[in-house]
């Protein structure tokens, strides 16, 4: 019994020793958001752990990086970022960064189906039609015209994302290549599995008018068929005018919008002036996962939680 108990925790030493040792070897990887870490904690499951630098609950869009966060970045060998329209705090930290340090763009990546970014915050259903996507590999620069960044809404853009976060680290770190394909092959067909009960959960809901905080659910509905009818902030950053928050009322009464949504990284008062004398509810909508603890799961979660809120509100 006693010889039993010592190979077994010898055994013990010697797996915690051999996971240390592969974490350490490890390649540093910072991502910025929570969506896409999941993703790149999903590939690298069982060799290392990626740093994540919002936490969620911080709008990426006027975050401010400590130095402490500086200093990560310039010790990382990879950033995993989105694209400047989203992590706008980057763009300084960018230009002082080694060439140690190798960048992932997302929105660079081909195959992704991108939406242009919708203007003046009051749209018309029909913007589901396929004239408004466009295939990465059409794309010739971002430039050519202005694209919505919140790409990791659409599971067929998280597929696509993930096979670069695997093909990326393959080609920084060989050693650990074929267990980086092996864990995106399985993400893959979990991403598969939460798309095809999002199409089956959100069917009934594809008809009902709402309205957003900021316009960051395009993909989501663009996948879904879902009747987002307008945004009451036409820039996270910028408050909107009296004029503004009037015409979105007017606009709630003549469409009969059943549900107004906020976020958890903006300010809600503004939801409660829209909605008042009208019959429209209110829920949140979190983009980013703000309450969610960072991992694998956060994406699953995520995406399952826009459903749950859009259920709870839209539905009679």
């Amino acid at each position: 019994m006693l010889k039993k108990r010592a190979e077994s925790v010898l055994i013990g030493a010697l797996l915690t020793l051999s996971v240390q040792a592969n974490s350490a070897l490890a390649p540093q990887v910072v991502v910025t958001i929570k969506p896409i870490h999941a993703f790149v904690s999903g590939v690298m499951d069982g060799v290392g752990t990626p740093q994540l630098l919002l936490q969620g609950g911080e709008s990426p869009h006027s975050y401010s990086l400590r130095p402490s966060q500086v200093r990560q970045l310039h010790a990382a060998d990879l950033l995993i970022w989105v694209g400047p329209t989203v992590e706008t705090f980057l763009e300084k930290t960018l230009t002082t960064l080694s060439d140690k340090t190798k960048r992932l763009r997302l929105l660079d990546v081909q195959g992704l189906t991108l939406l242009k970014a919708r203007k003046g915050g009051i749209w018309e259903t029909h913007h589901h039609s396929d004239d408004f996507a466009y295939a990465r590999d059409d794309v010739s620069h971002h430039a050519d015209f202005e694209i919505d960044p919140h790409i990791w809404l659409d599971p067929h853009n998280a597929k696509v994302m993930l096979q670069a976060i695997a093909q990326t680290l393959s080609q920084i770190d060989v050693n650990n290549a074929a267990r980086y394909m092996a864990n995106a092959t399985r993400f893959l067909a979990r991403l598969e599995q939460l798309d095809q009960g999002l199409k089956h959960r959100l069917a009934p809901l594809s008809a009902l008018p709402y309205l957003v905080f900021h316009d960051a659910y395009q993909y989501f509905e663009h996948r879904y068929g879902l009747s987002a009818v307008g945004a009451i902030s036409l820039s996270p950053e910028t408050r909107p005018s009296v004029r503004r928050l009037y015409q979105l009322r007017v606009r709630i009464k003549s469409q009969q919008v059943r549900c107004v949504f906020s976020e958890p990284q903006f300010e809600s008062a503004l939801v409660a002036t829209v909605i008042e004398d009208t019959s429209a509810g209110r829920e949140i909508l979190d983009p980013l996962g703000a309450d969610l603890a960072a991992g694998i799961e956060a994406y699953f979660s995520l995406l399952r939680n826009l459903a749950n809120s859009l259920n709870r509100c839209l539905m009679p």
